[in-house]
């Protein structure tokens, strides 16, 4: 069946309905992808409730998905909270006008991070970037010199998106790239417009690099490195029908990029005005 190439069986359900009652028949529906076989005749009683059951599962495995993605966001590891504020309290003794402005940014990533109007299917890019600058600010005056950040980014580029899909990158290049390195390092994020529907995205560090072994894991749930990797890599499935690109060279860093294609109705400056408002 040519729909599961790009949709799954949660992402879109199929019944099938045939004549066919060879069990053999059925092995081979279920084989191609079918998520249910109704046999004719059929009651119409029946065939409503099988529809409401595969609806319903589409529904269960989506909220699955956000709360995931909700987590994710809320998700405050305890030596990022305790780095974070005795870098404020020493800071209070060395210099309060730079401990204000990290705690204005640690406030608006803390705010950011419990919104859980972020279990919502779509953000927005310039949404997104808020709270990846809060973040990078933040970790900036931890790091010092350490942490060189690099963007690369349209001027103006706005576009939407499912929430929380680049974050989680820059946290991993920060974590697991430049912090990793002896001196510390680099970490840029690209962002650029390629057609009327089409942005390209990357992060990438110049950090210890994954050997290729460690690579074919990237996206498995077990993975270390993995902060939300799996998540972002379905949900770009599902809404762009593309994947997670993954490239990384130890000793010389990592790189995860992706593309978001839009429908020719998505991404109009009233949604994301609307977005922004929420």
């Amino acid at each position: 069946m040519k729909i599961r190439e790009r949709f799954s069986m949660v992402d879109l359900p199929v019944l099938i309905i045939t004549a066919a009652i060879i069990g053999h028949d059925k092995y081979k529906a279920f084989h191609a992808g079918a998520n249910d076989i109704l046999q004719k005749p059929y009651h119409y009683s029946e065939f409503m409730a099988r529809i409401q059951n595969l609806i319903m599962m589409k529904h269960t495995a989506n909220q699955a998905t956000r709360m995931e993605m909700a987590f994710l966001q809320s998700q405050i590891k305890p030596h990022f909270l305790y780095n974070v504020l005795n870098t404020i309290i020493s800071l209070t003794h060395l210099d309060i006008e730079k401990a204000r402005e990290v705690t204005e940014e640690f406030t608006n990533y803390l705010r950011m991070s419990f919104d859980f109007q972020n279990t919502s299917a779509i953000s927005s890019f310039r949404h997104e970037l808020s709270i990846i600058n809060s973040y990078l600010s933040i970790e900036k005056t931890r790091f010092g010199n350490r942490l060189e950040v690099l963007f690369d980014i349209d001027e103006d580029i706005d576009f939407i998106l499912p929430p929380l899909m680049i974050q989680p990158l820059v946290e991993n290049a920060v974590l697991h790239g430049v912090s990793k390195k002896r001196g510390g390092g680099w970490i840029k994020l690209t962002a650029k417009k390629q057609s009327k529907n089409e942005y390209y995205i990357k992060v990438e560090d110049n950090g210890p690099g994954i050997t290729p072994e460690k690579q074919i894991d990237l996206l498995s749930t077990d993975f270390d490195r993995s902060v939300g990797l799996k998540n972002i890599n379905q949900r770009l499935k599902h809404f762009c029908g593309s994947e997670l690109m993954i490239s990384s060279t130890p000793d010389a860093g990592t790189s995860v990029s992706m593309l978001i294609h839009l429908a020719e109705t998505t991404g109009s400056p009233k949604e994301l005005k609307d977005i922004e408002q929420t």
